[in-house]
């Protein structure tokens, strides 16, 4: 749940939207662009600082992992997985067929008269 400036926000920027963009009024886009912009702003994350004493014998260890990708970039990745889950599959309907004919040869015309 959010705070009430949140709240306050999130409704100015629908209002904005609804009655400028919308509706055709000037002021009211002009208070939701600018209300976006602000919350657009400070949504950004704050980069994390601890401090601690050492003790003899202890070490710190930095690492940094990427950000998961968003936006495009998650798009392309996951349209480069389903290209290459669809090659796979097709590699596998083209074995399957070169296994049928040879799945025929072995089984002989007496088998086939069983069934």
């Amino acid at each position: 749940m959010g705070t009430f400036s949140d709240r306050v926000t999130r409704n100015l920027v629908r209002k904005g939207l609804r009655e400028g963009l919308l509706g055709g009024n000037g002021r009211w886009l002009a208070v939701g662009a600018l209300t976006w912009l602000a919350r657009f702003l400070r949504a950004k994350p704050q980069p994390r600082v601890v401090t601690e004493q050492l003790k003899l014998g202890e070490s710190i260890l930095v690492t940094h992992r990427p950000a998961p990708p968003y936006g495009r970039r998650a798009r392309r990745l996951s349209k480069a997985e389903q290209a290459e889950a669809a090659a796979e599959r097709r590699q596998v309907r083209a074995e399957r067929k070169k296994a049928k004919p040879l799945e025929r040869e072995g089984a002989g015309k007496g088998a086939r008269a069983k069934t």
